[in-house]
C-alpha cells in the first residue's frame, strides 16, 4: 500500500511538471508576440539574411541608458549607436529603424549615424527615435524594428 501511494504521488508530480513546462513556453510566446505588437519589445534583425539577431525589451534599453549616462537624471534614453553596439551589430553599411505606424522609418548609413539619434522613452512604455539636434517631433514613434542592412 505504501509503495502504491508513492507511485501515485510520483505520477502526479511528473504529470504536473509535464503540464507546467509547455504552458511556460506558451506564455512566453504569447507575451513576446504581444510585446512586439505593442512596441515594448524591439525586433533586431539582419535584413539581408532575414535572420533574427535579438529581441530587446524596453527594460534592456533602460539598463543601457543607465550604463551610458550613469547618474544623469536628464537622459532621455540610450543613443542608437550605443544600442546597436550593445547588440553586437557590426559590419553594417546602413541601419533601418521602423515604427509601429506604417511608413515611419529612418534609413541611415554608418557615416550619418551620430550621438544625436536617441531611443527616447515615451509616456506609454515604448521608445521613440528622436534627433536631439532638431528638437522637433520624433523621427520614428514607437520603434518596433532595428534592421542591419549590408
Amino acid at each position: 500500500m505504501n509503495m502504491r501511494s508513492l507511485r501515485i504521488r510520483i505520477s502526479i508530480e511528473l504529470l504536473f511538471i509535464a503540464l507546467i513546462l509547455p504552458s511556460t513556453y506558451l506564455l512566453e510566446k504569447v507575451s513576446r508576440e504581444k510585446g512586439l505588437e505593442l512596441g515594448t519589445i524591439i525586433r533586431v534583425q539582419d535584413k539581408l539574411s532575414g535572420s533574427l539577431v535579438s529581441l530587446m525589451g524596453v527594460d534592456v534599453l533602460k539598463s543601457l541608458m543607465h550604463q551610458q549616462y550613469p547618474g544623469d537624471p536628464g537622459a532621455k534614453g540610450p543613443t542608437l549607436l550605443y544600442a546597436i553596439g550593445a547588440l553586437g551589430l557590426s559590419g553594417y553599411k546602413q541601419v533601418e529603424v521602423k515604427g509601429l505606424k506604417k511608413g515611419q522609418l529612418l534609413m541611415a548609413d554608418q557615416q550619418s549615424l551620430n550621438q544625436s539619434y536617441v531611443l527616447a522613452f515615451n509616456e506609454h512604455g515604448t521608445v521613440d527615435l528622436i534627433d536631439l539636434k532638431s528638437k522637433g517631433s520624433p523621427i520614428v514613434q514607437d520603434v518596433s524594428e532595428i534592421n542591419k542592412i549590408e
